[in-house]
């Protein structure tokens, strides 16, 4: 029998849960004799450290506006199946909304290739992003029935599809990795912001893009009350974007810069994990936060947005971790004064995540995604 050839096609690889998956995916396949991987990107970007043998095809090394990309897409799929056609690739497996056009479009352009799109977030964010919004749900409603199959990180993001539209193609969850062996060998490991973290001091921890969708703001504000209180604690954000500048400005504003942390993006986000004693998601919006998952894997006490999906599936309700009605700061911070100054167990609580990350082993996870390749 033939070694299969694989193409994974993602926008970029830069920091991102999709691309994590990725990274981890061609870790684990790369070398694997019966699966000749390879790499495509849509646009020049790499920020996840790939396996030597993975030599990434991209397309394209300038960053194009949302509507450009949607008026290139036709091109774009033309590319891929001409890739396609060449190499004798036999799967595309894509990733994110824009990929997973250009992996259905390109058997349109005669490829004959199993297409497998993955989702990562929740669909029906589209019904509130204008114009572009309208354009990214008629091309899911007209295309994705074309995919052999979709795979979601969550039972949430599925159901929120099929919530859209009428499925009638073969669908499956499949949850992120957490490489848990990697994540072990590296919390005690800097190799990034040199920062002294202070005994006397208690440190609440964000991971993720400083964009709106985040929702960055709620954490300052509340960290802002409880600080009032309590000088021992200090604030940590990882993590860059659009709204760096203006939460900078706000923490100063709010005479808070002397504790509240911008280190932007690292490579090694475990060692300010393991160090803090305490981590906040405040998204508006995810599919299956790896983040959340990392945070329960070093176990430290974890609270979460309630948003559509993705943290109370990880969190089963409230049993691993606390959960909050998303944009209310006030709920936010009864919960923060829970861990903070309640009775509770941590090391129950470092018991417990190790029992739950459990379920999302990176052999167990990429086992799942072989069985489909």
């Amino acid at each position: 029998m033939k070694n299969k050839n694989i193409l994974i096609l993602i926008p970029t690889m830069q920091k991102g849960g999709a691309e994590r998956v990725v990274s981890l995916l061609l870790q684990k396949y790369s070398e694997n004799i019966n699966l000749n991987i390879q790499l495509m990107l849509l646009e020049d970007g790499i920020d996840y450290a790939l396996p030597q043998s993975i030599r990434p095809i991209i397309l394209s090394k300038t960053k194009k506006s949302g509507i450009r990309k949607l008026i290139e897409l036709p091109f774009v799929s033309w590319q891929l199946s001409k890739y396609i056609k060449e190499n004798n690739i036999d799967v595309v497996v894509s990733f994110l909304y824009r990929s997973n056009y250009v992996n259905i479009l390109a058997k349109f352009f005669g490829a004959k290739h199993r297409t497998v799109i993955n989702i990562r977030s929740t669909t029906s964010r589209y019904l509130n992003e204008g114009l572009l919004g309208k354009v990214n749900l008629f091309l899911i409603r007209n295309l994705f029935n074309k995919s052999d199959l979709i795979i979601s990180n969550s039972s949430g993001v599925d159901e929120d599809l099929k919530s859209l539209m009428s499925i009638t193609t073969n669908t499956k969850v499949i949850y992120n990795p957490v490489n848990l062996e990697y994540i072990n060998s590296n919390k005690n490991i800097c190799e990034d912001v040199e920062f002294k973290f202070k005994s006397d001091k208690r440190y609440i921890i964000s991971v993720g893009r400083l964009i709106p969708l985040k929702r960055n703001k709620d954490l300052i504000d509340a960290f802002c009350e409880l600080q009032k209180n309590d000088e021992s604690l200090e604030l940590i954000f990882l993590g860059d974007g659009i709204l760096k500048d203006t939460l900078i400005n706000l923490s100063i504003e709010l005479k808070l810069d002397k504790k509240v942390h911008f280190f932007g993006n690292v490579k090694n986000p475990f060692y300010y994990l393991n160090k803090s004693d305490l981590f906040i998601m405040n998204s508006e919006i995810e599919g299956f936060p790896n983040v959340l998952l990392e945070a329960m894997a070093v176990g430290i006490p974890v609270i979460s947005s309630n948003c559509t999906s993705g943290p109370r599936e990880i969190l089963e309700d409230e049993k691993y971790g606390y959960l909050y009605p998303v944009g209310d700061i006030k709920i936010l911070i009864e919960k923060m004064k829970i861990v903070l100054y309640g009775d509770i167990d941590k090391e129950e609580i470092k018991k417990l995540n190790k029992q739950r990350i459990e379920d999302f082993n990176i052999d167990k996870i990429l086992q799942e995604f072989k069985r489909v390749l």
